[in-house]
């Protein structure tokens, strides 16, 4: 009797628990559609467009399926321009400093494709958006963004949660140079002076064209006010590559704001060195460093106008990019 109730009892286990087991081939999530495009540091999101001299590029924006079982339907999600957010962004994260608000990227500047649907097939979780760009006449001077959502459907789920279902796409056309470079080997002096330099940690160098980018000269920051007159332009010369696969070149430094109130001038000798070295675990992996040796002059006017500061700034700055060869995307290939 006794073996009798053991055996019972372990059959009712086996049932719970094959009953517990069949659960987990129902769907246990509402499947619901998201954009995959976490917002950085400043509340938007990064993509990386290569520049070309026809203002040609694209751009691959990824669509989920959420749950916890894999999709087996079709579904066309419909994505089109949301007109409202970033206005609402901007508002709220400069106030009425309208100089550092994002820019909404002009419709003559960006198409899709697939007429604004992402079509994700039956047993796929995952597919992406395509954006193509025409970025030639584009004012590169501003911070542009292209804001998207996911429209609503009576045949999917929008994620709501934390504003999944929207898109705030902040454009960054990138060259070999461009990039954050470690600035703070470079000294910046009022005058001729020797003592007491002042350094900033970082530099972010933008596109100008594919072999010119800009920075802001001495301390000066993207958030100050008439920063647009201290936009120093470097454009790489050609250079020449010796038997280590080292290219160096000259750098021609330049006022970007033509007629240079700030007083930008270059002086000795400014020049670069690139090259290319494989990682020292990962063989798939290249590093390609870059370092900038600079000196000029700029004047700030700005601070006390009646009493302008003439500066000289001096030195080296570097940065270097992993690549991974596997990878035949240039954006992609990149690890931010």
């Amino acid at each position: 009797m006794k073996k009798l109730y053991i055996l019972g009892m372990m059959l009712g286990v086996c049932a719970v628990f094959s009953s517990c087991n069949d659960e987990w081939k129902d769907e246990l999530y509402v499947e619901m559609v998201s954009l995959k495009a976490p917002l950085g540091s400043q509340g938007v999101h990064d993509i990386y467009v290569r520049y070309q001299s026809d203002g040609s590029g694209s751009f691959l924006l990824p669509v989920i399926v959420s749950g916890s079982q894999e999709n087996a339907r079709n579904i066309d999600v419909k994505i089109s321009v949301d007109n409202d957010t970033l206005d609402i962004f901007n508002r709220e994260k400069y106030l009425d400093r309208k100089d550092l608000w994002y820019h909404q990227l002009p419709e003559q500047f960006y198409s899709f494709p697939t007429n604004g649907v992402c079509h994700i097939p039956a047993g796929k979780n995952t597919e992406t958006f395509a954006i193509d760009f025409n970025l030639k006449g584009l004012d590169l001077n501003e911070k542009w963004v292209l804001p998207l959502t996911i429209d609503k459907d009576p045949s999917y789920v929008q994620n709501i949660r934390k504003g999944y279902h929207k898109a705030l796409l902040n454009l960054h056309l990138f060259n070999d140079y461009s990039g954050s470079y470690a600035s703070n080997a470079v000294s910046v002096f009022i005058g001729e002076s020797t003592k007491d330099p002042a350094t900033v940690a970082t530099r972010e160098l933008r596109v100008i064209d594919d072999r010119t980018v800009f920075f802001y000269a001495g301390t000066w920051w993207e958030e100050d006010e008439k920063r647009n007159q201290y936009k120093v332009g470097v454009r790489f010369g050609e250079g020449t590559i010796d038997e280590d696969g080292v290219e160096t070149g000259p750098l021609e430094v330049f006022a970007v704001d033509p007629t240079n109130p700030t007083q930008i001038e270059p002086f000795g000798n400014c020049h670069y060195r690139r090259s290319v070295e494989p990682h020292a675990t990962l063989p798939h992996i290249e590093k390609h460093t870059t370092t900038i040796y600079l000196n000029y002059y700029y004047t700030d006017n700005t601070s006390d106008p009646d009493h302008p500061i003439r500066y000289r700034a001096t030195g080296s700055m570097g940065t270097q990019r992993s690549i991974n060869t596997l990878i035949p995307d240039q954006d992609q290939a990149i690890q931010w």
